[in-house]
Formats: C-alpha cells, structure tokens, sequence
C-alpha cells in the first residue's frame, strides 16, 4: 500500500515540475516581448510590514517597522464630561446618538462618541432608549 502512494506522490511531483517549467517559459516569452517593445515592467513590492530580528545579549528582539503615530491630543474636557454636557445641553427629550456623534466631530475629536455612549451607558449615567423616528438611539441623562 505505501509503494503505492509513493509512487502516486512521485507522478504528482513530476507533473507540478513539469507544469511550472511552463509557466516560467511562458512567463520569459511575456518578458520578451514586453522588453522587445520597450516595456519595463516594474516588480512587485512585498505587502505588510517587515519583521527585523535585533540581538540584544542572549535573547533575540523582535521589532516591527511601523509607521509615526499621531500624537495623541489633549483637550478641555474628557470624553464622557463631553458627552454629558452635549447630553445635557440638549434637555429633557435627549439626544440622538447622531446629534451627539456630529457635535463631537465638529469640536475637531477623532473617531465617533458611540464608545463612549456605550461606556456611560453601562455605567448608568445616561438611559438609552430607542428613537421615535425608528433608526437610533435618544439619550438621557439618569
């Protein structure tokens, strides 16, 4: 039985050779005629970062090439004290979380206020109740 599937494994191997010797032909031919007509053809960049080992005494240290972080801002008040006041400015009926999400980005904050509505939510400082209208959320101060 195990002859069998060397011999089966030997015919597989021998077929992918000899499919990928065609392919690299046929790849010199495209080549070819590219470069006959003047074409240079670019080759392709690797994608994602690269990993680059450094040693430090015994131990191997892996870093990774990233990019420049942003540096992170600071302003006035916090993002829940934010919200609240953004919540509380707008009385008894409440806010829309979309109300709430245009305010922030008008003040010039990254990202939307939905993580911290849902931070404030479950510290029960504000109610979250469904919006008459059908799609979103109003909240209220607790």
């Amino acid at each position: 039985m195990s002859q069998t599937l060397l011999n089966e494994f030997q015919s597989l191997v021998s077929k992918l050779q000899s499919e990928r010797q065609a392919h690299a032909a046929a790849i010199t031919e495209i080549d070819a005629g590219f470069e006959s007509l003047g074409i240079t053809i670019a080759k392709p960049k690797k994608s994602g970062r690269r990993q680059v080992r450094k040693r430090k005494g015994r131990k191997a240290v892996r870093q990774t090439k990233s990019r420049k972080t942003a540096k992170r801002k600071k302003y006035r008040m916090t993002a829940n004290e934010f919200v609240l006041a953004t919540i509380k400015k707008a009385g008894a009926k409440g806010a829309s979380g979309a109300s709430i999400s245009k305010v922030w980005k008008a003040f010039g904050r990254p990202g939307d206020a939905y993580n911290t509505l849902g931070a404030l939510t479950k510290a029960k400082k504000i109610k979250r109740s469904k919006s008459a209208k059908g799609q979103g959320s109003v909240y209220r101060v607790a």
